[in-house]
């Protein structure tokens, strides 16, 4: 079935969010389902296993996408091939066992735009072989099998901060998360529980673009203290 899943052309997002969280997508699936399938083949009777933690996180950073993509004015995809979902989690940080298993199986080459596969051989034995993940890493080669998560909670490089734009009054969400030299999901994140970023409040225009005014910017580099 993993190869069945490599092989297909193009995977919905909700799909790819399942596969690489270990869940078999059913046919038109939309959003997470209340249990499911296992790619190895176990039950899940609800949602409330590492699983589907794993799902609903992934997600989440595809609603953020979602969202960047709207202020923006670009147009989401709503189907990707999957070496294409599979890069960009990898530039969300995302982790999961099924996605190192999938890592391990899969070599994309951006630059080529090409798909190099591991032998149908290899990828059937993992398919059909019920053994813990790491098993099939370390099968594969892939390293010893707590390598990906002992960098789970390690923190990518420091960003450096863009410079703030003299003639312009305000800035969009990913402008601003660069001048603080921050993640913009992290900037969305914070103002929607706290409806600003340490202070700063933006503008919500009606088709819900955020604009972050500069002035504010500035002070907050500065080191002003703006009140919530």
């Amino acid at each position: 079935m993993m190869q069945e899943y490599l092989d297909r052309p193009t995977w919905t997002p909700i799909e790819g969010t399942l596969i690489l969280s270990g869940i078999h997508p059913l046919p038109g699936c939309a959003d997470i389902p209340a249990g499911g399938v296992g790619l190895d083949g176990k039950l899940f009777p609800n949602v409330g296993n590492e699983r589907f933690s794993d799902a609903r996180r992934i997600w989440r950073k595809w609603s953020w996408r979602c969202e960047d993509d709207q202020e923006n004015g670009e147009d989401t995809p709503t189907e990707l091939p999957p070496d294409e979902f599979l890069i960009w989690c990898e530039e969300m940080d995302i982790e999961t066992e099924w996605f190192r298993l999938y890592r391990a199986l899969i070599d994309y080459k951006s630059q080529a735009n090409q798909v190099d596969v591991i032998p149908a051989a290899i990828v059937e034995y993992a398919t059909n072989t019920a053994i813990a993940v790491d098993s099939i890493l370390i099968r594969l080669g892939a390293g010893e099998p707590n390598a990906a998560a002992d960098t789970k909670g390690e923190k990518s490089s420091p960003r450096s901060p863009m410079p703030v734009p003299e003639n312009r009054e305000h800035l969009s969400t990913e402008e601003f998360a660069a001048a603080l030299a921050v993640d913009p999901q992290s900037v969305r994140k914070r103002y929607s529980e706290t409806g600003s970023y340490h202070g700063v409040r933006p503008t919500k225009l009606p088709s819900r673009r955020l604009l972050w005014p500069v002035a504010a910017v500035k002070r907050l580099l500065n080191g002003d203290t703006i009140g919530d």
